[in-house]
């Protein structure tokens, strides 16, 4: 990987940028190197200087959506604005939305299809952000909203499990409408799973909060 100086930032971003648009104008087996190299001004060697394949550039194109959303889940967590059930819809909407935004990546790479990309994708999205799904829960528990014994495995269990159900759904999801029944399904789950008083988790189809 190449020094982070501005001028080698900014030219990594080209790539990447004029990559994802190639990948979604040709798709991503037929795109070259060559191409990507062409588009983004840059000498092939160049590209190599910044990945070694482009698998690394779907690494590279998801990890920065992650890494952006991973900092607004973390300001929602530590906000003093909300109640843990409004901070538990809140990030789950930031994430599902950020999904929304990853739609084109996902179509042209074929997740799905590699399993060794898969199996990095979940470890680096898992990561990310089932802490702070648990500390959410955390906090519910102890002002005596949400209901569990067990916070960190229940957490770890339905983040997991509802991560995985939507990405099998993901290429249907083209329009908010087409949400609504997995949304209700998730809503339904994240309520009696979290044992919740009079209240239940409503994940309106709403953007998030910044």
């Amino acid at each position: 990987m190449a020094k982070k100086t501005k001028k080698s930032l900014k030219r990594r971003n080209t790539i990447l940028r004029e990559a994802e648009k190639l990948f979604i104008e040709e798709g991503f087996e037929k795109a070259t190197v060559k191409e990507i190299a062409e588009r983004a001004g840059v000498a092939k060697g160049t590209f190599y200087y910044y990945f070694d394949t482009k698998e690394d550039i779907i690494n590279a194109l998801l990890g920065k959506r992650y890494n952006h959303t991973e900092k607004k889940a973390q300001h929602i967590l530590e906000s003093d604005k909300y109640s843990p059930l409004e901070k538990l819809e809140k990030v789950i909407l930031r994430l599902i939305f950020t999904r929304q935004g990853n739609f084109k990546v996902y179509e042209f790479f074929k997740i799905d299809e590699n399993a060794k990309f898969m199996k990095k994708r979940n470890k680096e999205f898992w990561n990310k952000f089932i802490p702070v799904f648990t500390e959410i829960v955390k906090e519910g528990v102890e002002a005596g909203v949400f209901e569990t014994d067990y916070p960190e495995e229940l957490t770890e269990i339905l983040f997991m499990g509802i991560d995985g159900f939507l990405h099998r759904h993901y290429a249907k999801f083209t329009t908010k409408e087409m949400y609504q029944a997995k949304f209700c399904a998730v809503e339904e789950l994240l309520t009696k799973a979290l044992n919740l008083k009079g209240q239940k988790v409503d994940l309106s189809l709403m953007k998030p909060d910044n």
